[in-house]
């Protein structure tokens, strides 16, 4: 399986409750609009270093949560489906 990992030289601070809720509900709701094929593997998004430093760090906070929460449903997708583990 794939390991996936941020930067170690780039901080990326603690979101709060309130922004993850906010989080949670619009990943919630893009599935609403567009269902996972359940067939298809997890796709997880990859990032520049570059770009990520450029941004402020309530924007990298954002982006770390969503990149973990990608990189966990791949995982347990992974983890269920050992036949396609290729890596």
């Amino acid at each position: 399986m794939k390991h996936y990992r941020l930067p170690d030289d780039i901080e990326f601070p603690e979101l709060d409750d309130k922004t993850k809720a906010e989080l949670d509900a619009a990943f919630a709701r893009m599935e609403r609009l567009h269902p996972p094929d359940p067939n298809d593997v997890p796709d997880v998004e990859f990032f520049r270093p570059e770009f990520l430093r450029t941004l402020p760090a309530q924007n990298r906070a954002m982006y770390k949560y969503g990149f973990l929460q990608m990189v966990r449903e791949y995982e347990d997708f992974m983890r269920s489906h050992p036949e396609l583990d290729k890596d």
